[in-house]
């Protein structure tokens, strides 16, 4: 794992994907991801690779905040900067050999291509010039800190200190951690930050907290007690709760109930703290328009944890928000996001009708259409409407430009093919043959989410098998097969891994 990637001389030959709409102020590597690693290694620059999709709410926010930043921007110039579309031809394996899970992951490495650390979506703009620097600075890859810390007992400095607070340890996927428990790394960590770093034993903190309430095992009494303190902490704090913005608006729900009985002291003193967190951020000046709808899903969680009803005043007062964050939309990039943002919230505060009539909008004005179509999906759903949600799933699909997104939205189609009318055999033979003729247009297709998507294919499969005929499966895996085949000894067993998925 030293030299993480060899990525020279492993197949990394995706292109990387024009410069034009993915942040115009960033001068991206105009050639593929390996001649970037080459180039990186030539020059002694350090590699900046945004991984993301062209449809992807959280990507566009980037795009429309982050891309822009004049500090940024300047900073990059001293990085070969790579954008790698989860789109084009082999992307997904080498997502796969980065241990990518998700768009967008903002990822840097050293001039030989180990991997330094990954950068968190929604900070405060001013904290990535200073990730940055700190790659710049050469300091220790965080895979190297972790075990520093834990198994050598070595102390990080200051820099390495903050680095592991602002890390993305939710999109991870085990290249620091290993085989240890996410929860348990944190702690420690969040424990062991010295006492003159307040604003990064709190993100830690956080982050422990936040992976607590995750782990599927609950949390004991002395754990749980542990928990209400660090929670209080963290909430008494403005700068605090602004730094950590993203679990204090989606976490009430998910963690309250985890660490503190109904009706007791505790749970009282933190709904009390969290609903002040909450309504400080509404006031916050510095937040974006999609941030500032955020905070109002905050408060929808807030209300589901006090196991209350959205009144009709905070309706009004959602759809007044909404309403005027995309009447000042200019930037088409911020666009995408603000209106992701505004259909959850509607959606979310039961305003279906009005989340419907946001995203009609948005499809007539043929802005990301592709992603649009299955969220009218989820919204026929949510409706109860099953026909109009197969209708939209088969629309998406159709639709699909990409070749990972195209697998991906076929996967959403057939799993809602098996069991919304599972007795359409004709039908679900027909498109999952489709879906497999267009893995033989691609180069890798059994990699990373494409991989994640048809092991989802073959789930919905196997256990539609359960209820109609097996010789239908057979068929469809045979199909699979011939698919498969062409493209060598190792992929073929990587079909077998994927057509076994239960």
């Amino acid at each position: 794992m030293k030299i993480l990637l060899l990525l020279m001389v492993l197949a990394a030959t995706a292109p990387v994907q024009s410069a034009a709409g993915h942040g115009n102020g960033i001068q991206w590597y105009p050639g593929t991801v390996r001649q970037a690693f080459a180039e990186a290694k030539k020059s002694g620059k350090p590699v900046f690779l945004y991984w993301g999709a062209v449809w992807c709410p959280p990507c566009n926010q980037l795009k429309a905040t982050l891309f822009k930043n004049l500090a940024f921007i300047q900073k990059t110039r001293l990085f070969v900067p790579v954008y790698l579309d989860g789109d084009t031809e082999a992307a997904q394996k080498l997502g796969e050999q980065f241990g990518v899970l998700g768009y967008p992951t903002l990822m840097l490495f050293t001039p030989e291509g180990e991997e330094i650390t990954r950068l968190p979506g929604g900070m405060s703009l001013d904290l990535y010039p200073q990730m940055l620097d700190l790659a710049l600075a050469k300091t220790r890859p965080v895979a190297t800190l972790v075990r520093d810390i834990l198994d050598n007992g070595r102390n990080p400095s200051n820099e390495e200190w903050h680095m592991l607070a602002y890390y993305s340890w939710e999109q991870d996927g085990g290249k620091a951690l290993g085989e240890r428990d996410l929860a348990g790394v944190l702690k420690i960590l969040s424990d062991r930050v010295p006492a003159n770093l307040p604003k990064e034993k709190a993100r830690l903190s956080a982050q422990y907290l936040s992976a607590l309430a995750a782990r599927e095992e609950p949390p004991g009494k002395r754990e749980a007690g542990d928990a209400v303190k660090r929670l209080q902490q963290l909430l008494a704090s403005r700068e605090f709760s602004r730094d950590n913005f993203s679990f204090v608006i989606h976490e009430p729900d998910v963690l309250i109930p985890r660490i503190t009985q109904a009706g007791s002291k505790d749970r009282k003193m933190l709904m009390s703290a969290w609903k002040q967190a909450l309504d400080l951020l509404q006031q916050d000046s510095s937040l974006g328009p999609a941030q500032k709808l955020s905070v109002y899903a905050g408060r929808i969680h807030w209300l589901k944890t006090a196991g209350k009803k959205v009144p009709n005043d905070l309706r009004k007062e959602i759809r007044q928000a909404v309403s005027q964050a995309r009447s000042k939309l200019t930037d088409g990039h911020e666009r995408i996001a603000v209106n992701y943002a505004a259909y959850g919230l509607l959606k979310a505060s039961g305003q279906l009708a009005l989340a419907e009539q946001l995203i009609n909008e948005e499809m007539a004005a043929g802005s990301n259409n592709q992603y649009w179509m299955l969220v009218l999906a989820d919204l026929a759903a949510e409706s109860g409407d099953e026909a109009e949600a197969l209708n939209w799933y088969a629309k998406a699909w159709e639709t699909a430009t990409g070749a990972a997104t195209k697998i991906q939205w076929g996967s959403y189609y057939i799993r809602q093919l098996t069991e919304q009318t599972p007795d359409d055999d004709a039908k679900i033979i027909e498109v999952s043959k489709e879906l497999f003729s267009q893995l033989e247009k691609q180069k890798a297709p059994f990699h990373g989410r494409s991989k994640r998507a048809l092991e989802r294919v073959f789930k919905a499969l196997n256990a539609w098998a359960q209820v109609s005929s097996p010789a239908e499966l057979i068929e469809i895996k045979g199909a699979f097969i011939n698919t498969c085949l062409p493209f060598g000894k190792e992929a073929m067993e990587r079909c077998e891994f994927i057509m076994k998925a239960s």
